[in-house]
């Protein structure tokens, strides 16, 4: 009855997301959320994944985020680290592009996390010149995004064998071309986690709602996505995950993820990953992805190949600090944190 409830209850509030998100589809135009809507919306970098071990799984990690990345993922799942998580990335994309991601989340009770991120990019210099084709110098273009987020448990609806949880996020974002334009905008997440014989999680998110950014005189939109994703645990060290995308400023996809997992011991865990985005295979960018990764004890050193097809290859490396060690989720002697972190202090 309790499971039946929650999957209800997130039922309702999916439906609500959708519901809320109804009037500004149709105030926009028609274009977006289909595949004319490419190049409609700016500060693209936002879309740019965080994490290695997401970027190997191609994304499909809004039902999987359970440390400080999910700030950027799922906000929901803050609410399921240790006292305390770190996770630090550097990405070499495309030619000289380059960027950087910092979170960390710290517990306030065993019911809540507060967290931050910042994402900064760099594309290096450019050379400035004018319509006559001459050379006024060089500039070079910076992207910003600062996130504060705010997790809590849905404690009627969470026991031994349930979470439910939802976050929050603000955002002030920052890009800088020539000019500079900046932007607020803010995420929503929600998150349920089953222990039944086979373990789920089913989640919701809304990102980048908010205003846009404006260079001149014209303001162009940020890119507002909504996202559905589950994952599930056939295995006790098999996770198979997949997330229904739909991006303002494309038409949907699908991303689905795996992961296998071997543990030599309590704190050592090593795994391969994969995945497919369905909108990169479909624009002609690979759409594969593939990496690795180690846990020793609290750290966690993850890598993440991600071919794009003609332009070239890119890569992730991402360091992950979890205090005290962390299991995941569904490899929990205790199944739901909560009954675990109730009677703790956290002054």
């Amino acid at each position: 009855m309790r499971t039946a409830h929650a999957i209800r209850t997130l039922s309702a509030l999916a439906l609500l997301l959708a519901a809320g998100a109804a009037p500004l589809r149709a105030l926009e135009d028609p274009r977006y959320f289909s595949k004319k809507a490419a190049g409609t919306t700016t500060a693209d970098f936002l879309n740019l994944s965080v994490g290695a071990r997401a970027a190997a799984m191609a994304g499909a990690y809004s039902a999987v985020s359970e440390e400080a990345s999910a700030v950027y993922w799922n906000p929901a799942g803050l609410v399921q680290i240790p006292k305390l998580s770190a996770v630090f990335m550097r990405a070499q994309y495309l030619e000289d592009v380059s960027y950087q991601y910092a979170a960390y989340a710290h517990r306030l009770s065993y019911d809540s996390v507060l967290a931050g991120s910042i994402m900064l990019t760099d594309i290096g210099s450019i050379t400035e010149t004018d319509i006559s084709g001459n050379t006024l110098g060089s500039f070079t273009p910076k992207d910003q995004a600062f996130t504060l987020s705010y997790s809590k448990a849905i404690l009627e609806f969470s026991d031994k064998d349930i979470d439910v949880s939802v976050g929050v996020s603000a955002k002030y974002i920052r890009s800088e071309i020539v000019h500079s334009a900046k932007a607020y905008a803010g995420d929503l997440g929600i998150m349920t986690y089953n222990f039944s014989d086979i373990p789920y999680r089913l989640a919701v998110t809304a990102t980048n709602m908010g205003g846009g950014l404006s260079f001149d005189q014209e303001s162009n939109p940020i890119p507002l996505t909504f996202k559905m994703g589950a994952a599930v645990n056939p295995f006790r060290n098999f996770l198979v995950a997949t997330d229904f995308v739909m991006p303002k400023h494309n038409s949907p996809s699908m991303r689905l993820g795996a992961e296998l997992a071997t543990t030599p011991n309590e704190l050592t865990r090593l795994c391969v990953r994969a995945g497919l985005d369905t909108q990169r295979l479909r624009d002609g960018l690979g759409g594969f992805t593939m990496g690795v990764g180690a846990t020793l004890h609290f750290f966690s050193l993850d890598y993440a190949f991600v071919p794009m097809g003609e332009l070239g290859s890119t890569h992730r490396i991402s360091l992950t600090f979890d205090f005290p060690f962390r299991s995941p989720i569904f490899q929990r002697r205790d199944r739901t944190i909560f009954t675990k972190m109730k009677g703790i202090s956290f002054k």
